[in-house]
């Protein structure tokens, strides 16, 4: 059986000061639990502070997002191997938010996923409908195909 994860989403909150003492409060907090995952993922500038802060403790860290090309002139994108090379296990892809204000379709998500999986680094899919899709009653409808094609014809995280 798959063990429970938690994942928290610091989003675009939290400066380097105030990431550092959010995650000095957490380790402690969860240290005596084994039974979750537990990850984190901050604002990309606190990353590497937050990866440092937290080796040795049962806290793993996850980017917000990436982008599917191993480097490039991709101005403001980040790769999974510089996100792994700055200690994340785990990226989040497919967010509403990356879908509804960026456009984000499904097959540039299943582009992350493949990426990731060749990065060996953890996927944490994002599915969800919009809300006149709920209001259509297209949910299951929507959840199926993004998962369905998000991580279409990609290897499992090892």
């Amino acid at each position: 059986m798959r063990r429970p994860m938690i994942a928290g989403n610091w989003k675009l909150h939290k400066t380097l000061e105030e990431s550092s003492s959010l995650i000095a409060e957490l380790i402690p907090a969860v240290a005596d639990n084994h039974n979750v995952d537990i990850v984190v993922a901050p604002v990309y500038t606190a990353l590497s502070k937050v990866a440092e802060t937290i080796n040795g403790s049962n806290i793993k860290l996850s980017a917000h997002n990436c982008y599917p090309e191993p480097q490039g002139a991709f101005t403001g994108e980040v790769s999974p191997s510089l996100l792994k090379d700055v200690g994340c296990q785990y990226v989040i892809i497919g967010h509403s938010e990356r879908r509804q204000l960026f456009g984000e379709s499904d097959e540039q998500v299943n582009r992350k996923a493949h990426a990731l999986a060749e990065s060996d680094l953890g996927i944490i899919l994002c599915i969800g409908e919009t809300l006149e899709e709920r209001e259509d009653d297209r949910t299951f409808d929507v959840l199926r195909r993004q998962i369905r094609l998000g991580v279409k014809n990609s290897a499992p995280h090892r």
